[in-house]
């Protein structure tokens, strides 16, 4: 006996539905998909709208702020944007193109108004960039400010 060729059709397009059905649900179910993409202005004026949630937060390094602990792969920056900074902290391997004033895009959790958990990091083409920061700035003018926060965190 053999099926006919509708229900052997509509048997193959319920197994596909099913699957794809599938994968969408585990990956929202995941939370890994739901990450929202936010200038560091936008989530610092709404904090508290925005911490504990995953976020790709894009800005400029502040020039100054990169700090790499010793013989480790534990770093620390800030980044900037129209104004308003975040201190990221990260741990792994960084961009070629990561340095002061570059542009990033960071994936993490903000863990209140001026800290962000990273844990993957991405820099845009540096050749798209410099240009612009030497007209608007990398942002050294929170270096001193942001100094004072780590002190006294």
């Amino acid at each position: 006996m053999s099926m006919k060729t509708g229900a052997k059709v509509a048997m193959s397009v319920a197994v596909v539905a099913a699957g794809v059905g599938f994968m969408i649900y585990t990956t929202v179910s995941s939370g890994d998909a739901l990450e929202y993409y936010k200038h560091v202005n936008e989530v610092v004026g709404e904090a508290d709208s925005w911490t504990g949630k995953r976020l790709q937060l894009h800005g400029n390094v502040v020039a100054g702020s990169i700090l790499k602990k010793p013989g480790s792969l534990d770093f620390k920056f800030a980044i900037h944007k129209e104004g308003s900074w975040v201190d990221v902290q990260y741990k792994g391997i960084i961009p070629d193109a990561f340095k002061d004033c570059a542009e990033l895009v960071v994936k993490g959790k903000l863990l209140d108004s001026k800290r962000f958990k990273a844990d993957t990091i991405s820099a845009k083409c540096p050749s798209k960039y410099e240009g612009k920061m030497r007209r608007v700035g990398c942002g050294d003018r929170h270096l001193a400010e942001i100094k004072g926060y780590r002190d006294n965190s």
